[in-house]
């Protein structure tokens, strides 16, 4: 397909993205690599990621996502947060609670104004800890996978002296996560909550945040007694996110995130925005 001019600028949490809308038509390798330049900050939009809407039938409609290097990824929690309430707004579906066909699965919505909620499938609970080699940082780490793999480090110290763009590369492609890995630094609080910064798969640094991150951190965090649901989640961007869930019989079930989608401007490319 040729990408359409027109687009949307959304933003969840702090993570923006550009919205097209697909029509169900498939990307070619050259409209992968055009995503590629028109998600370069500066010299084009700028983006942590894309996502391509198409409508279905009822109140379905089909997401396919890619990360700013052009390449898709199976899911995108802040990104499916977003195309929900696209999909309402343009009432591409009847009603406010879409369901978003992903490559992680049919996702349902709840669309409130800004304030979505993802009610997301079963997940396995986190996997046993393996062990990393940054300095200042813990010696192990915890997988889990929501959608798309993660790890999970709690950080004592400051969080936010962090140096999460030195540290993330190297944890990012550890031996262990053949596929690659989003890689969340977490702070309990003395509330209850916790604090998340996250280095990104396919965007390569630290984003304002990650709405699977958060997921993946909340029910680790859990998992080592540090915090019961629901946790409340603060991102680097200064929004918060709700993290709900259960455990039952070797899974995490019933499992929401609550956060918001904004959009922010909708514009038409010109040939210039994936100019090399």
């Amino acid at each position: 397909m040729a990408l359409p001019d027109r687009f949307v600028k959304m933003a969840g949490g702090g993570n923006d993205f550009i919205l097209f809308e697909a029509d169900g038509r498939r990307l070619t390798p050259e409209d992968e690599r055009r995503l590629a330049l028109i998600c370069r900050r500066g010299l084009s939009v700028g983006a942590d990621g894309v996502l391509l809407l198409s409508g279905g039938e009822g109140d379905r409609v089909r997401l396919d996502y890619y990360n700013a290097d052009g390449r898709p990824a199976s899911f995108c929690a802040n990104g499916t947060r977003c195309a929900a309430r696209y999909a309402v707004a343009r009432r591409l579906v009847s009603g406010n609670a879409p369901v978003l066909e992903t490559g992680f699965g049919p996702i349902p919505a709840v669309v409130e104004g800004e304030e979505v909620t993802l009610h997301l499938p079963a997940l396995p609970l986190p996997g046993d800890p393996i062990l990393v080699e940054a300095e200042g940082l813990p010696p192990t780490a915890t997988p889990m996978h929501v959608g798309v793999p993660h790890l999970v480090l709690f950080v004592g110290g400051d969080l936010e002296a962090l140096a999460v763009n030195t540290l993330g590369p190297a944890l990012r492609r550890h031996p262990l996560m053949p596929d690659g890995a989003n890689v969340n630094f977490v702070h309990v609080n003395g509330s209850g909550g916790i604090r998340v910064r996250t280095y990104e798969r396919g965007v390569e640094a630290e984003t304002l945040a990650c709405g699977s991150g958060v997921v993946a951190s909340a029910a680790v965090a859990a998992r080592l007694g540090l915090v019961s649901a629901p946790v409340t989640c603060a991102t680097k961007s200064g929004v918060d996110f709700t993290v709900d869930f259960r455990e039952e019989d070797g899974r995490l079930l019933d499992v929401t995130l609550r956060g918001d989608a904004r959009e922010i401007f909708s514009a038409t490319l010109t040939p210039e925005a994936w100019q090399p």
